[in-house]
């Protein structure tokens, strides 16, 4: 028990070593000696916890995504009124809290790690696979989202994962050219209107 713990938490610090490594560097500036020094350790100590800089990443997008999650759970928990829960679980998607020059820029690091990497591509299919799941549980609790068929809450979860993603790649690029609140308010909008009047029946 004790060795797993011990084990875990230098996991945990060589993750955010590398998070630091890639905001500051960029990830082809993230070797494996700057990783190691970032965190305190050895070389041979990070190899003792991972195979290569690939298990890392895909650690790390795992660790990250799950901090992500947290915050959301914290944020809509708090409240047991449907309308109010939705209010919240989509300010936080446009809130610092998901969009951020150092989370974004992370983010986007290792997407182009996945270009030549299954699994880290498998890890990031996982990531969406996740956000859709968990939009479309959030969502479950609107009588009129409930009553779509699975095909259409699909496809709803997945544009509104393309509206985050697409907003906040266009917010990373050019952040005076684009309005989170603004995002927020078109976002709620269209949930709005999908959960109003159903697709197919416009």
């Amino acid at each position: 028990m004790g060795r797993k713990s011990i084990a875990d938490k230098r996991r945990t610090q060589i993750i955010q070593a590398f998070y630091r490594c890639v905001v500051g560097q960029g990830a082809a500036g993230a070797s494996i000696r700057k990783i190691a020094h970032e965190a305190g350790v050895l070389p041979s100590t990070l190899h003792h916890y991972f195979k290569g800089r690939d298990e890392i990443i895909e650690e790390a997008v795992v660790y990250f995504t799950d901090l992500i999650f947290e915050g959301f759970a914290e944020k809509i928990n708090a409240h047991y009124d449907a309308g109010v829960r939705l209010s919240k679980g989509i300010e936080f998607i446009f809130s610092k809290g998901m969009i951020n020059a150092e989370y974004t820029g992370f983010f986007l690091e290792c997407c182009v790690a996945a270009r030549h990497n299954d699994r880290i591509k498998d890890t990031i299919a996982s990531l969406f696979a996740r956000f859709r799941a968990a939009i479309m549980d959030h969502l479950n609790g609107m009588d009129g989202f409930a009553c779509l068929n699975d095909r259409q809450k699909q496809m709803c979860a997945s544009m509104i994962v393309a509206l985050h993603e697409g907003i906040e790649l266009q917010w990373f690029a050019d952040s005076d050219a684009v309005s989170l609140e603004d995002a927020l308010d078109t976002t709620r909008a269209l949930i709005r209107f999908f959960i109003e009047t159903p697709i197919g029946k416009t």
